[in-house]
């Protein structure tokens, strides 16, 4: 009887490479999966606009990785509960991306409503990425207005909220609409 073995690679990347390497491939699976109506704008435009919910380190580090999924990505609203907060992540995303940070004075939100205010603006994916107590919240938002989802984790901090979110993910897939998830592990 021969036994099949596959020698194992040691760990070579950090966890934060990891994780960066993770929200890419999650951020190119929902890109991947958004209809051609919905990805193919007036004048024949093929650019996929995203807005970005919550400016700190992680939510400007998502952004990044879901520009880095293709040239046509680009970044068009912003919000954070903090008006410093969403004026100095445009500028450290200005730096990092460039022409792909499309984002006017107009499409600068901050204060308890500014994810509304994301949502309402010309955007096919919405990336989540506030303060945790808030995601079920503006995870339920995002679906009632129809567009394709990555959240950060955790998704809740408690029971009601973790089945708000189940609820809501329900919905987007009644909806065909994509709801990434980032990943600890």
């Amino acid at each position: 009887m021969s036994e099949f073995h596959v020698p194992r690679r040691p760990a070579t990347a950090s966890r934060r490479e990891f994780l960066g390497r993770s929200a890419a491939v999650a951020g190119l699976a929902t890109i991947g999966q958004l209809s051609l109506a919905r990805s193919a704008h007036a004048a024949g435009s093929d650019v996929i606009k995203i807005g970005l919910i919550g400016c700190g380190g992680r939510g400007c580090g998502a952004a990044v990785n879901a520009m880095n999924a293709g040239k046509d990505i680009r970044l068009v609203a912003m919000a954070d509960l903090f008006e410093a907060k969403v004026n100095a992540g445009r500028s450290r995303l200005q730096r990092s991306k460039g022409d792909q940070v499309a984002v006017d004075d107009d499409h600068l939100f901050f204060g308890f409503d500014g994810y509304e205010k994301v949502l309402a603006s010309d955007i096919d994916v919405v990336l989540i990425a506030a303060t945790s107590h808030f995601h079920p919240r503006m995870l339920e938002a995002a679906v009632k207005a129809d567009k394709h989802i990555f959240c950060e984790k955790p998704h809740s901090l408690d029971s009601p909220g973790i089945k708000r979110v189940v609820a809501a993910c329900e919905e987007a897939k009644q909806k065909k609409r994509c709801v990434v998830s980032g990943l600890m592990n």
